[in-house]
């Protein structure tokens, strides 16, 4: 194939993974307004899990961490030097600035990724 044909197929491609998603998200909306009015029928009638012939289902509780007070987090974390509560991920933006203010930061190294930039016309 030349760059032409590469191009109008890559363009057929992200046209379809488009739509592909445009349908995801409809099909993910309509999950989430079903998932609803299973947790609202399940409660109004003191279930915790039922079933039929297709399928079953169960409420499921989890806790998660809602931050209200990030200096409070990190004054604790700092104090108990517990970083477990922190997920590992060095942010790119900050990191981005440090090094073009030129300023290393220690156990980090930079690593870059190619990737093409497609626009449509």
């Amino acid at each position: 194939m030349n760059i032409n044909e590469l191009i109008e197929s890559r363009a057929k491609v992200k046209d379809a993974i488009e739509g592909l998603n445009r349908e995801l998200k409809e099909l993910n909306n309509s999950k989430e307004e079903l998932d609803y009015a299973l947790l609202t029928q399940l409660d109004e009638q003191g279930l915790s899990r039922t079933a039929n012939g297709k399928a079953s289902v169960s409420i499921n509780q989890t806790i998660v961490p809602d931050v209200q007070d990030w200096d409070a987090l990190y004054a604790h974390i700092t104090k108990t030097q517990d970083f477990a509560l922190l997920q590992r991920r060095v942010s790119s933006t900050a990191y981005k600035e440090l090094l073009k203010l030129n300023e290393a930061v220690p156990g980090v190294e930079t690593r870059e990724i190619r990737r093409i930039n497609f626009r449509s016309l």
